[in-house]
């Protein structure tokens, strides 16, 4: 499978690369990339962020808010936290994206089993959740894969009344979440994983090159809408 490569951890950034190569990149097939954000929590498109995020504690921490255009709940993500997008023609289903990251963790030794709404866990601890956005005839995928996330500002982070974690109770989210790290004791750090997957999924092939004008077009995404306070808090007041 061809893929791109994208460096950036700014998370304003990579939501307006998702949406650029959703809505813009020239390909007929899957594509695939594999990308990191600095330490921030990415809300759906239509939650109302005082109902599920901490937000004295993210302006406290320095914790970047950001809305994604998929739908689903918050999450939090750090440099510890591997984020993968499968973008190409929407017949493509989420199982089949889902399950090709289980197979590979699977790969690994590790006993991962899809579940939920295409959730992937392991011993009934969830270590991956996905979204989905559709645009004309194109689709976007991408999840998360938590390798060694800090749980304990995770928590913090989405601990506000009324919230999802709130009603489940900290220790009860705790327990049902797992750090891949963990369960994969011959890797060093996350880079050997994020390269596992990108040779597992690439299979040898081509990388697609981006110019500088396409970047360019990317930044001016994140620039007009992702890094807009308009768009971060949508309709609701703070």
């Amino acid at each position: 499978m061809r893929y791109l490569v994208n460096d950036s951890t700014d998370p304003y950034f990579n939501m307006s690369f998702d949406e650029w190569c959703l809505e813009r990149l020239q390909s007929d097939d899957v594509v695939f990339y594999l990308w990191r954000n600095r330490s921030s929590v990415i809300i759906g498109v239509n939650q109302n962020q005082n109902a599920e995020v901490n937000l004295p504690y993210l302006r406290a921490h320095g914790i970047d808010l950001v809305r994604r255009s998929t739908g689903g709940g918050a999450v939090y993500h750090d440099l510890q936290n591997l984020n993968y997008s499968f973008v190409g023609p929407a017949t493509v289903t989420d199982g089949s994206i889902v399950l090709g990251v289980a197979d590979a963790l699977r790969g690994l030794g590790v006993k991962a089993e899809v579940g939920g709404r295409n959730d992937i866990f392991v011993d009934g601890r969830k270590v991956s959740g996905y979204a989905r956005r559709l645009w004309r005839d194109r689709a976007i995928i991408h999840g998360t894969l938590m390798y060694d996330v800090d749980i304990d500002t995770l928590t913090k982070a989405l601990d506000t009344p009324g919230s999802k974690l709130h009603r489940k109770g900290v220790a009860s989210v705790r327990s049902r979440v797992a750090n891949l790290r963990e369960l994969l004791p011959g890797f060093r750090s996350m880079d050997e994983l994020q390269s596992y997957l990108q040779e597992f999924f690439s299979g040898g092939d081509d990388r697609i090159e981006l110019s500088q004008k396409q970047i360019a077009e990317v930044s001016d995404i994140r620039d007009s809408k992702y890094a807009d306070p308009k768009w971060i808090y949508g309709t609701w007041d703070l």
